[in-house]
């Protein structure tokens, strides 16, 4: 049917027709039963995205002149248009032979969930045979094959029975995803939601509900492309909270190209290394030229390991500067040898800074017997306070899982030197350096020296001062310490980096508050501010 051909019937008589033909339509009963009518309005139009095009025949006009049976609008779509499946479907690649004016010419005809059919008529291209397709699939080109002059032709028709119905429009209250009221004449439907666009189909789900304490833990995620344009993705993250809100990430990468209306389902690997509920936060997907943040949910259980812990001894308290050695005892429950790299504690300081301890040795522990190891930390104890002991695990191929959670602690005592404050001043003579120096700890601070370094100018050369003049420092008590360096004729920015305390000959570092920085210039010396 061509886009210019004249009406042949006069304008009146069609008005008059088309009123009597949809007023039949609407006043008549909706079925109680039948198909799901809610589909059509989540058809996508077939064409690309952001491109409109003109209705220029309604179902009226089809009606009134006898040219279909269907539901059927026309569009004004240029010869070449690529043309896109709307749904999942089985198309039908046929041609219209009939000499009259109701020729499809080549045309597809895509069966949906087996209730409805959309026909796309007047394709440039002949076309022949069935297959499955996927919303978004390629189809064909528009033409004017059948017609006068190139449109599509897009037809909706219902099943009823072993035939092919005209659908009841009193029930479509939505079609390719506009109000069905929006779908008149004259009308530029633009296809505007059809970029690729990742969302979640389901939850994410495990393949199985359990699993135990080291074993891997695959999950699925099903994302669906809701725009038309195909999008491959790169890489898909999984983020996983823990029972204790312990933060993991699982992500698999690979190629998987989606259709655009298409479900891709991907399964990603997650090693849990603590026991209990854990739960999805959010899938994160990784495109070509985009990525997609979605929330999500999901949940799987993580049985506690067949090693179990028994206890962890140490002492009530320890020096500063002093060793920090643990006993921890652990059970094999099970019936078969259980192989571990290392056992290990973490706890945190009272600065809230990590502390560990490990065994430093391999061992298989027979089934059902009791096992002793003993720990030692490398982290030199310094802050005064109580240690915290929080977690004890055992390493694995590399990897650290947890046994279970404490709350258990222990006392550092002895001196702790902090500086509350810091300046540095450029003399004529000398790099002049303030600091307050305050003893946090427990006991008598008895120091060999007190000691600064940093850079001279152009920081290629380090300098470095050191004082003996504080001997002791009360629990408690602040002093004032000066140290000075010569500056001779050096020149330019001088910078202190790092200052600490020597006690028993052992170093102790000290925190500056501050980065410091001053200025040598001659003959005129400022202080930086």
């Amino acid at each position: 049917m061509s886009i210019g051909r004249k009406r042949t019937i006069s304008l009146f008589w069609a008005s008059l027709v088309s009123l009597l033909v949809w007023g039949w339509i609407l006043s008549s009963p909706a079925a109680a039963e039948g198909p799901d009518y809610d589909l059509p309005g989540r058809l996508a139009l077939p064409w690309a995205c952001g491109r409109g095009y003109r209705i220029t025949w309604t179902p009226a006009d089809h009606w009134a002149n006898g040219r279909t049976v269907g539901l059927a609008f026309d569009f004004a779509l240029p010869e070449g248009t690529p043309l896109y499946a709307p749904a999942d479907g089985t198309a039908y690649f046929l041609r219209d032979e009939r000499p009259s004016e109701r020729n499809l010419g080549n045309y597809v005809d895509l069966v949906v969930g087996g209730e409805w059919l959309v026909r796309l008529a007047h394709l440039r291209d002949e076309q022949s045979g069935q297959r499955e397709v996927r919303a978004g699939e390629l189809l064909g080109y528009s033409g004017s094959s059948g017609a006068d002059a190139a449109h599509l032709h897009i037809e909706l028709l219902v099943r009823e029975g072993k035939t092919w119905a005209r659908p009841d429009p009193a029930r479509l209250e939505r079609l390719f995803g506009l109000p069905a009221e929006d779908l008149v004449e004259g009308a530029l439907i633009v296809n505007d939601g059809c970029p690729a666009h990742l969302v979640l189909e389901d939850t994410v789900r495990p393949l199985r509900e359990r699993f135990s304490l080291g074993e891997v833990a695959e999950l699925e995620v099903k994302v669906r492309n809701e725009g038309l344009q195909p999008l491959t993705l790169r890489a898909v993250q999984l983020s996983l909270q823990g029972p204790d809100g312990e933060a993991l990430m699982a992500e698999a990468q690979g190629e998987w190209i989606i259709a655009g209306k298409a479900l891709q389902a991907i399964t990603i690997s997650a090693q849990p290394n603590f026991p209990g509920l854990w739960q999805v936060d959010r899938v994160i997907c990784q495109a070509e030229d985009n990525s997609y943040v979605l929330p999500a949910e999901g949940i799987f259980t993580v049985e506690p390991s067949e090693l179990k812990l028994v206890g962890v001894s140490t002492r009530p308290a320890f020096e500063v500067g002093e060793r920090i050695e643990l006993e921890v005892w652990v059970e094999n429950c099970g019936d078969d040898d259980l192989a571990v790299d290392d056992l290990r504690v973490e706890g945190l300081q009272p600065n809230g800074l990590l502390w560990t301890a490990s065994a430093g040795e391999a061992r298989v522990i027979p089934p059902h017997s009791l096992n002793r190891f003993l720990l030692s930390s490398p982290t030199v104890p310094v802050s005064v306070g109580y240690w915290r002991i929080t977690r004890v695990g055992y390493e694995q191929g590399k990897r650290l899982f947890y046994l279970t959670q404490m709350d258990d602690s222990f006392a550092v005592q002895g001196p702790e030197l902090r500086i509350v404050r810091a300046a540095v001043y450029a003399s004529p003579k000398s790099l002049d350096i303030f600091l307050i120096v305050t003893n946090t700890g427990t006991r008598l601070a008895t120091l060999d020296a007190l000691e600064v370094w940093g850079w001279k100018p152009g920081g290629q050369e380090p300098f470095s001062i050191k004082s003996t003049i504080l001997r002791q420092l009360e629990p408690g008590r602040s002093t004032l310490i000066r140290l000075a360096q010569p500056i001779e004729s050096e020149t330019g920015t001088w910078q202190l980096v790092e200052a600490g305390y020597w006690i028993r000959g052992e170093y102790y570092r000290l925190a500056l508050p501050t980065q410091l920085t001053v200025e040598v210039a001659q003959p005129n010396l400022k202080p930086s501010p």
